[in-house]
């Protein structure tokens, strides 16, 4: 059957056009006598024993016709090799074995032309012919139009009774061509807007309608049986998975009992040992009494055993005189046994009882999940720009993973098994970490690097990520050893880690600043005082800079000279005035409780409390450090920097700090090109060591300008080309970590940084709590309080 496409247009409304594929008869029996009998056999081709081959000449014959004949050929050849080869034994099986490969040919039984026969696989490798398949399906399907309804609408005495009927795929209708004008009934049943499209449609006969429907229906099918393949394939995993997991569960039960046997036994033992050890020594003294009390019996017998021999009885009365001297006298405590057979074993068999119940009561559970890793869902950070942009060596939280059970419903309790594997970066080799919610983790870089899982025992699980290396990563969640799908159905994570750190929040909800030039920062309440130093107040704060409160003292922040503030106590603060040189101790609502002054001072800068020691430094414009005793203001001592040659222009900002075990940290003023260094003095001004600081991306001179600590870092900041960075220094290591930079804003003079760490992601096991560290920046030169956070 042959199919000719004919466009043709309706006449009338010209909005409606008809696609009618026509169709032109062959005989079926001609047919398959021409094109699907195989001309050696006759036999029609089946695709299975009389599979179609086509050969190089172009001919195709059926694979049992083409057996045969290699067969035939193949024993005809070795006959004849056998018969001219007769008596020759000096060929080598080498070249029989050549010889044996040329002779796999034979001729095409319809053209006569040499065949050669595929090594591997024989007559059977050969091609099929593909256009006789092609047309076994036409055949086929041609078979099945028998089964096609055709056109009864004229009755028996219909002059169309065998017209097969058409099918319109856009109206999905069959009907017949001569009873039935389609387009027109369409046109008139359907009110066409003007604006509307032309309506086409398409006709093609119910044969190749159901040939294309069925195709159709069994790809939907296949489709469907291969989901429920996977689905399957899913349980049955789960399965294997269930039976391993009880395997393990049964081996870590008999291992743990086995211990607590082991200890049971090693208990018996030792009362066993003891038991014996002490009926050893009973034994050992009993049967020393037993050896005297033979000795002492021999001496006897032998006294008395000659008695026969004795003439006198004088002799017989002294001999009878001792034995009587023997019983009324002790004899060596031989009478009484020197020990006794008492030994008893103690056992509080009731408390021991109720103990080990209690304790094996106790003693482990059985834990199982309802977590659905399908239905679970995965809140991830927001994005910029389609990719999530985390800096470097900072710790932060990637995404939240909520647990759902199979009834979609949110789990809350913890403990399911969720996997990490981390991917990159990709721009180099990649690299894969994994982590799990036990607290395991595998990284190969920097120790500080890693991801983990902090489980909130809520069914909430955060994730959260420290790296080193900068470049695009991928984040694989697996639940219950199944992939958590995120962004859609991606099933991943897509980050970049970056250099740059922008600052977390900025103070600008509140009144205005003038010239912040200090900081400091109650650990305790979570406050943040700030002294403003151009309104001759201090601002009070909350971590994430929100407005509290001000405070005001006119004696000691007048002028608009006050330069340094520090938290002495939960409850007081301490300021320097640079005009007045005066150090004022002032309470949190403003009020002054001490203030004190000395000689030494030339312009006092910044202060920095040691709460360890109760000192309270004061740095003035020289560089000079002064040590008072906070509670009397006695002065301590004073440590002459002569390496720094700072100037009082110069001296807006902190050049000291405190260290982790109370030593004191100085901006020194020795520089080299793409040198720093910093001073580090005794908790009593003793000099110790000093800290060079190598950057390789800087080769200015610009010393480091103010100084923070939080644990083991160092925070000091350092001109950079137009505006300032903070370099993150490891004080242990001596280190340069991280550099704190930001593209979109800038530091153009910072003077008062203080550090301090937050516990991120509280949960109920210690264990996991994490430590976030931040830092807060005053720029006088902007009147603004920057937040980082730097690790």
């Amino acid at each position: 059957m042959v199919t000719v496409n004919s466009n043709n247009s309706s006449n009338g409304t010209g909005s409606n056009s008809t696609q009618l594929v026509e169709t032109v008869s062959i005989d079926y029996d001609d047919f398959n006598d021409a094109f699907l009998t195989c001309a050696t056999c006759l036999c029609v081709y089946d695709g299975v024993e009389r599979a179609p081959k086509l050969l190089p000449c172009s001919h195709t014959v059926c694979v049992h016709c083409l057996t045969r004949i290699a067969a035939a050929a193949n024993n005809r050849r070795t006959a004849q090799d056998l018969n001219n080869g007769r008596g020759n034994s000096s060929q080598s099986s080498q070249q029989q074995q050549e010889s044996q490969q040329q002779r796999q040919t034979f001729r095409c039984p319809i053209c006569r032309e040499l065949i050669v026969v595929p090594q591997n696989g024989g007559v059977t490798a050969l091609p099929p012919s593909f256009l006789v398949n092609q047309l076994l399906d036409l055949i086929s399907t041609h078979r099945r139009r028998t089964l096609i309804p055709t056109c009864c609408g004229g009755g028996v005495l219909s002059s169309h009774i065998n017209q097969e009927l058409l099918y319109c795929e856009t109206c999905d209708q069959v009907f017949c061509s001569i009873c039935t004008k389609h387009e027109t009934a369409i046109s008139e049943s359907t009110i066409i807007s003007s604006k509307s499209p032309p309506l086409v449609h398409t006709i093609i006969p119910v044969s190749v309608a159901m040939k294309r429907t069925s195709e159709i229906m069994l790809y939907k099918a296949n489709e469907c049986v291969s989901k429920l393949n996977y689905s399957r394939d899913g349980v049955c995993a789960e399965l294997e998975r269930l039976d391993t997991a009880r395997n393990e569960c049964l081996s870590t039960l008999d291992d743990t009992f086995n211990d607590l046997m082991n200890i049971l036994e090693v208990r018996k033992q030792q009362l066993q040992q003891q038991i014996n050890k002490a009926c050893d020594a009973k034994n050992r003294i009993l049967t020393q009494q037993l050896s005297a009390i033979d000795i002492e019996k021999n001496k006897v017998m032998d006294e008395c055993g000659n008695v026969h021999q004795l003439l006198d009885v004088q002799s017989i009365n002294q001999r009878i005189q001792i034995l009587n001297d023997r019983l009324q006298k002790p004899t060596g405590g031989i009478e009484e046994p020197r020990e006794n057979a008492f030994i008893a074993l103690d056992l509080d068999v009731t408390a021991i009882k109720n103990v080990v119940n209690n304790a094996i009561e106790q003693m482990g559970r059985v834990r199982t999940t309802t977590t659905c890793p399908g239905n679970c869902t995965l809140n991830v950070a927001e994005s910029n720009e389609e990719n999530l942009l985390i800096p470097r060596l900072v710790d932060t939280r990637v995404a939240t993973l909520i647990a759902v059970d199979y009834d979609g419903n949110r789990r809350n309790l913890g403990g399911d098994p969720v996997t990490l594997k981390l991917i990159g970066p990709l721009d180099d080799t990649q690299q894969e970490r994994t982590a799990n919610n036990s607290g395991h983790q595998y990284h190969e870089n920097n120790t500080s690097d890693g991801v983990r899982i902090i489980d909130h025992k809520n069914g909430q699980y955060t994730i959260r990520l420290r790296l080193s290396i900068c470049g695009r990563y991928r984040l694989h969640i697996y639940v219950l050893g199944r992939p958590v799908a995120c962004n859609g159905s991606t099933g991943h994570i897509d980050f970049s880690i970056i250099k740059n750190i922008d600052p977390i929040c900025q103070y600008s909800k509140g009144p205005s600043m003038q010239q912040p030039v200090a900081i400091a920062v109650d650990h305790h309440s979570t406050r943040v005082y700030v002294l403003d130093t151009g309104n001759c107040r201090i601002r009070v704060l909350d971590t994430h800079l929100n407005y509290i409160c001000d405070i005001q003292n006119i004696e000691a922040l007048r002028g608009r000279s006050s330069t340094g503030i520090g938290l002495l106590s939960d409850e007081t603060l301490v300021t320097v005035n640079w005009r007045t040189n005066i150090v004022t101790q002032m309470t949190l609502g403003g009020e002054t409780v001490k203030s004190w002054t000395h000689s030494n001072m030339v312009e006092p800068m910044c202060v920095v409390v040691d709460r360890t020691y109760d000192h309270v430094l004061i740095g003035d414009s020289s560089c000079n450090i002064h040590a008072f005793k906070a509670t009397t203001g006695q002065h301590l001592f004073t440590i002459n920097n002569k390496k720094s040659n700072g100037k009082s222009a110069e001296c807006v900002g902190t050049f000291m700090a405190i260290g982790p075990d109370s030593q004191i940290i100085v901006i020194s003023g020795v520089t080299t090109t793409g040198c720093r260094c910093l001073d580090i003095y005794s908790c009593k001004g003793t000099y110790e060591r000093s800290i060079t600081v190598m950057t390789t991306t800087d080769k200015s001179t610009h010393p480091y300008s103010s100084l923070a600590t939080c644990n083991n870092f160092i925070l000091a900041t350092r001109r950079h080309y137009n505006s300032y960075v903070i370099d993150l220094i490891d004080m242990e290591t001596e280190k340069l970590i991280n550099t704190v930079d930001s593209n979109g804003c800038k530091l153009r003079r910072p003077a008062g940084m203080v550090a301090f760490s937050e516990v991120q992601d509280s949960v109920i096991d210690d264990s996991q709590q994490c430590s976030s560290y931040y830092l807060l920046v005053t720029d006088v030169a902007a009147d603004s309080i920057k937040k980082y956070q730097f690790f």
